[in-house]
């Protein structure tokens, strides 16, 4: 098992338990008087659960207390949990733990809680001087995205659309340029530097579960799209 990439072998630590639960949540509906069927609204997907006992051993109890108070110091912030026996990374946020003192007292227990959902390795498609494209979202999650778009030629309005309600325009981008459109930390740069004036978008680009069909306006343009598929 792994933390934010560090093998807890570090700590003297090894996984015992990993107990993986989905989100519940209930559809969101209401039904009017007089109305000959519901109404039906989106349903909101909360995070799911992980129960992950921890396992130390040490030369004597104070040794072990101090490595897993440096293991816990690793969620003091959201984390990425690579568990034993699982696929993918979890992300994690921690809600509660507790410690359990063994009959051998070189030997401690932790069990943490946490909320969160697994994610896989990020993915990226391409596409070059297409007017119309269609691909499949992986993941059962909504996944905010990342947009390149790279001027083969200048552009001027050049402009996506399928990526949400609302049309993305790029109102004007030099050849040889890219403008990265940043749906996860909700900026649009050229060069690392704001570029919010060259771009006209009501919201910034959140992927749906299944297929997605794009629109392109101009050939001269190579478009990629990144995200990281995000599961229940």
């Amino acid at each position: 098992m792994k933390i934010n990439g560090i093998d807890i072998r570090k700590y003297d630590a090894k996984q015992l338990t990993a107990d993986v639960q989905p989100p519940s949540f209930s559809n969101s509906y209401e039904w009017l008087t007089g109305a000959a069927l519901p109404t039906e609204f989106e349903t909101e997907v909360q995070m799911g659960h992980l129960k992950l006992s921890i396992y130390f051993k040490g030369k004597n109890r104070n040794n072990i207390i101090l490595a897993a108070s440096e293991f816990m110091m690793n969620f003091t912030k959201a984390c990425k949990l690579e568990l034993d026996g699982y696929k993918g990374t979890y992300i994690g946020f921690i809600t509660s733990n507790d410690y359990e003192k063994k009959n051998v007292k070189e030997r401690y227990v932790v069990n943490i809680e946490f909320d969160g959902f697994f994610v896989d390795d990020d993915l990226s498609i391409v596409f070059d001087g297409k007017t119309s494209a269609s691909f499949y979202k992986v993941g059962t999650r909504d996944a905010p995205c990342v947009v390149e778009v790279y001027a083969k030629k200048a552009l001027t309005n050049y402009t996506i659309g399928g990526l949400g309600d609302d049309d993305i325009i790029v109102e004007s981008l030099e050849a040889g340029k890219t403008v990265v459109i940043d749906a996860k930390t909700g900026l649009a740069t050229i060069d690392g530097e704001n570029a919010f004036d060259k771009v006209d978008l009501w919201a910034f680009p959140v992927l749906k579960s299944g297929e997605t069909a794009l629109t392109f306006s101009d050939t001269n343009a190579r478009v990629t799209i990144k995200y990281t598929p995000m599961w229940i």
